[in-house]
């Protein structure tokens, strides 16, 4: 649920929570301070802040926007700090995280429909705004609480995940949890015969998983063509001038990256600053949509940013490339962290890091900056002391 504050911009009240809760959880921060992937993070993340804050004052920002701005990447690393200190003893605790994410996506998603159900915007993507918020934690819950024990309940559903999502307007959301899917379906046939050659298993089967990309896309493009999968979908397929283009789909559908790489060439060392809204790039990028839609392009942007679609892009646009540097290795520590865990993990946490990095993948690359203030930390945390709970228990064993 979101809280207005006007003097920086706005608050979760998760957020809210967990700088009441900060005080109760120093110790357990402070002791999770020593581990040394914790430790990387934090501190390329104060590199990132200082960099805005120079980035601020080279562009001559707003005390406000600057507040906002800088304040973002502060709630961004405190909150990553106290998951990390709630997860320290035991990342188990992750499963009532996602149960609390649920509980406030339902309540998120009942006040929306309350004040703002009239909203036609709202309505014409009635998955992104009222349904993905619960549901897909809900589908990370299903899965560690299934499957070990059930895995063929865990198929159907995110298969009909998948396919529901797509036709109400959520797409990426039903995309990544349909590779989830597929992943999880995989790394059951290798469970049934060997765990031994997992790592093998694992490569093999992302490979498989990108085959599989192909035939889901030229049903996507079918099913876009004939309009059941929205307006919106429809004329993405119908502007491109080879939909079967997955590259250009994709530009079509994240558009924004076209003036983020702009701004970037402009200001690539310290950015443009927190909040940026040069009035240059907005009309170079109207000037970009005219080209690519013609008519039915926007005449004008209501954003009071510039609108960078991309967690990874935007940190560079707005904050510099010590930001894109933070996010690359966020990226990489991601990779190597769910790697460790499939292969030393228990099914269940298993089963979690294979949904989360689709949905990490997509977001950190194609969303705005929302997932890094409340997405990304509670499961990074969950990663990082799952991966060191594992090894901690396997040297326990050896001794």
């Amino acid at each position: 649920m979101v809280i207005p504050v006007n003097l920086i911009g706005t608050f979760r009240l998760g957020e809210l929570l967990v700088l009441a809760l900060y005080p109760f959880y120093m110790k357990q921060i402070l002791k999770a301070l020593r581990n040394r992937e914790v430790l990387a993070i934090v501190g390329l993340g104060v590199l990132w802040f200082i960099s805005q804050g120079l980035s601020d004052l080279y562009n001559s920002t707003t005390m406000k926007n600057s507040l906002r701005g800088m304040g973002s990447i502060f709630l961004t690393m405190t909150t990553f700090l106290f998951f990390c200190g709630l997860y320290s003893r035991n990342p188990s605790q992750h499963l009532g995280t996602l149960l609390g994410a649920c509980a406030g996506g339902v309540l998120s998603a009942g006040l929306l429909y309350r004040f703002e159900g009239n909203n036609p915007g709202y309505a014409q993507n009635i998955w992104d705004f009222y349904v993905s918020g619960w549901a897909h934690p809900a589908f990370a819950l299903f899965a560690f609480l299934f499957y070990r024990s059930h895995p063929w309940l865990v198929f159907p559903i995110g298969i009909a995940y998948g396919l529901v999502a797509n036709m109400y307007g959520g797409r990426s959301d039903g995309l990544v949890v349909l590779i989830s899917t597929l992943f999880l379906f995989y790394l059951w046939l290798q469970l049934t015969h060997s765990r031994g050659d997992l790592r093998y298993s694992m490569r093999s089967g992302l490979m498989l998983c990108a085959l599989l990309l192909v035939p889901l896309f030229l049903l996507y493009v079918i099913y876009a063509q004939s309009g059941a999968l929205g307006k919106a979908a429809k004329m993405q397929i119908d502007l491109a001038k080879n939909p079967y283009n997955p590259v250009e789909v994709l530009l079509l559908a994240r558009n924004e990256s076209v003036i983020a790489l702009d701004a970037i060439y402009e200001k690539p060392i310290l950015g443009h600053g927190s909040w940026a809204n040069p009035g240059h790039l907005r009309r170079l990028y109207l000037l970009k949509m005219r080209e690519i839609y013609g008519a039915s392009a926007p005449k004008k942007l209501v954003q009071d940013i510039l609108p960078v679609h991309s967690v990874l892009l935007g940190a560079w646009v707005f904050g510099g490339l010590a930001g894109f540097v933070f996010w690359v290795y966020v990226i990489f520590r991601t990779f190597y962290l769910s790697n460790q865990l499939l292969l030393t993990g228990s099914i269940g946490m298993t089963a979690i890091a294979v949904v989360y990095v689709p949905y990490f993948c997509w977001h950190v690359l194609f969303s705005p900056n929302a997932f890094a203030r409340f997405s990304w930390p509670m499961s990074m945390a969950f990663m990082i002391f799952s991966v060191a709970f594992f090894h901690r228990s396997a040297n326990d064993t050896k001794r």
